[in-house]
């Protein structure tokens, strides 16, 4: 398991120095852990990369309503979801793309993107398959920032990499995988 500080700038022991992660959570959804829980998500995830120079993302908890504005805004799509991910443009499965004009690592801190997460759909989610809220809640941290890393299931082999992605995160975390209940 990475070192890991609960506040602020997150130092870990592994691939990367440091890494900036800003939480939004409305006042309704702040609940004692959380913010702990969201970062060492995050930073389980993050351990799915190759980079060396700090980086910088952030989550934002929402509901429904936000999520559903945001999905037909961005993706066309009139209804709620329970994730989305703005970023991870140049990056495939962790690593900065090869490809030439593909986004270099460079120096400094590297702004990942944003994640935004639906709580009601957490909640929905979690007792419909039968976990709990948090568990929840780390899936959709820990598949947000994979998303931010380039990770995608848009065919089997790239779902098939994600998914294993995931579960060495969970493994990373110390939590079971919500995802092997289903």
């Amino acid at each position: 398991m990475r070192a890991l500080k609960s506040k602020g700038a997150v130092n870990l022991i592994g691939n990367y120095a440091t890494a900036h992660i800003h939480l939004h959570i409305r006042s309704a959804y702040r609940q004692r852990g959380r913010a702990a829980l969201m970062r060492k998500a995050a930073l389980a995830a993050l351990a799915q990369s190759n980079f060396t120079q700090p980086v910088e993302l952030t989550i934002r908890l929402a509901d429904d309503a936000e999520l559903h504005a945001l999905n037909k805004q961005f993706r066309g799509q009139d209804k709620p979801t329970d994730v989305l991910s703005f970023g991870g443009e140049g990056f495939v499965d962790g690593s900065a793309a090869l490809s030439p004009g593909g986004r270099g690592l460079g120096e400094g801190v590297l702004y990942l993107g944003d994640i935004v997460i639906s709580m009601e759909r957490v909640s929905a989610q979690a007792r419909e398959f039968g976990h709990s809220a948090d568990d929840e809640l780390a899936l959709m941290v820990v598949h947000g920032v994979l998303h931010l890393l380039g990770y995608d299931h848009t065919t089997a082999k790239r779902k098939r990499t994600m998914w294993q992605a995931q579960v060495r995160a969970f493994e990373a975390l110390g939590r079971a995988n919500p995802l092997h209940h289903q």
